[in-house]
């Protein structure tokens, strides 16, 4: 006897309860089925073919079971819905991973893609156990393992947050029993990707930038073409992706800036046209406004010319960030122009710390000490000599008559 997909939730439009089942029979037949646990022993009741008499009647049945329960007179647990990570993931990606879109309403089909390679590395690790047998010790194994793979930390971080991602949205769907999650579906009691610690994301931040003399022979010993993305890149810091695509046709005018959509994140971006973004704007002969063929081979070849080694192209994204930043500008401000999520995301991509905060702290210092010409508030007052007051007058002892 072979049940149909536990799954499908639903018989002709019909939402079935949990406990009650439409299973085929060694003839091919349907019919009702109602599995319950019954002081800890399993019961089956069957209900004849499926029709709506059929599982009124099953639910029916259920409903007096629990009734004897309230009463004392027995003990009903509905039995366990138990699934492997392979169902899991396969779920997981048909109500969240694949319906990852931009502000637009767009997919990102790149960050589609990424999900589903996650997923996939997960599959491969654990796809035929059981969920609920899943603990953090399965989580560690598995960081050692990609790790061991040849995987950066920071790429096994995402893969981690997938991981914590994935039991926390089964265990919502679950509550609010969204289908085809039943709500008797069994999980670990606690979320395992939560009782492991990623590694510290600061140990992933580029702390290379790019020093103006550095820019300057870098822009010296490049070919016109290159010399053209450099600029673009130092005044419109936007990913290779995006800058790819910056075009005629995304410049808002009455504003006088760029206005567009990250292929990253789905995030909005904002830049402002200065001087040097509109004299590629005005040379450019087409609405492309930089020409990306044959990019790796001259950025390289810039590179060597320069000799900045271990110069990468998403430096000068860095660079420009951090000028600004150098510069006064706040951080929010710099966090729509790179497209961040949050500012949080900008403080981490500027590796901003402890000194960073000393210097805010001399620049307060500095702007509002005490002024010049007032007189210090932190010397010792002197000592009143007996019999006078703070103004120098003599303090007159009133008299008391006893």
């Amino acid at each position: 006897m072979s049940s149909m997909s536990r799954e499908l939730r639903y018989w002709k439009n019909r939402r079935l309860p949990e406990a009650v089942h439409v299973i085929k029979t060694s003839s091919g037949r349907e019919k009702v089925q109602v599995r319950v646990l019954i002081n800890g022993r399993r019961h089956k009741k069957d209900f004849g073919a499926p029709d709506s008499r059929a599982i009124d009647l099953a639910i029916a049945w259920i409903q007096k079971v629990k009734e004897n329960k309230r009463l004392g007179r027995v003990g009903l647990e509905i039995e366990p819905e138990r699934w492997t990570v392979a169902q899991a993931c396969e779920v997981y990606w048909q109500l969240h991973g694949s319906q990852r879109k931009r502000k637009d309403g767009s997919v990102n089909k790149k960050a589609c893609n990424q999900f589903r390679r996650n997923l996939d590395y997960i599959k491969a690790m654990w796809g035929n156990r059981p969920l609920e047998s899943i603990s953090y010790l399965d989580i560690k194994a598995y960081r050692e393992r990609r790790l061991k793979d040849g995987v950066k930390d920071s790429t096994i971080n995402r893969e981690h947050t997938v991981i914590t991602s994935l039991f926390n949205r089964l265990r919502y769907w679950k509550r609010i029993e969204q289908p085809p999650v039943p709500r008797n579906l069994l999980l670990p009691e606690d979320n395992p990707g939560e009782l492991v610690e990623k590694k510290s994301e600061d140990e992933f931040i580029r702390s290379r930038i790019l020093t103006d003399e550095e820019f300057k022979t870098l822009y010296m010993v490049a070919d016109t073409q290159i010399k053209r993305i450099i600029i673009a890149e130092m005044n419109a810091p936007l990913r290779k992706e995006d800058l790819k695509q910056l075009t005629k046709d995304k410049i808002v005018r009455h504003l006088k800036e760029f206005k567009g959509i990250q292929n990253k994140t789905g995030q909005d971006y904002y830049i402002p046209i200065n001087g040097p973004l509109d004299e590629l704007i005005r040379t450019a002969p087409g609405n492309e406004i930089l020409n990306f063929s044959g990019f790796e081979k001259r950025w390289r070849r810039a590179v060597a010319r320069a000799g900045h080694k271990s110069l990468e192209f998403r430096d000068l994204r860095r660079s420009a960030a951090t000028a600004m930043h150098e510069g006064g500008i706040k951080l929010k401000v710099i966090s729509k122009m790179l497209g961040h999520a949050s500012v949080s995301t900008t403080e981490r991509y500027l590796g901003l710390r402890a000194e960073n905060l000393h210097e805010a702290g001399r620049v307060l210092g500095a702007r509002f000490g005490v002024p010049e010409t007032e007189k210090s508030p932190f010397q010792l007052a002197p000592k009143l000599a007996p019999g006078r007051s703070e103004n120098g007058t003599i303090a007159v002892k009133k008299r008391t008559d006893n």
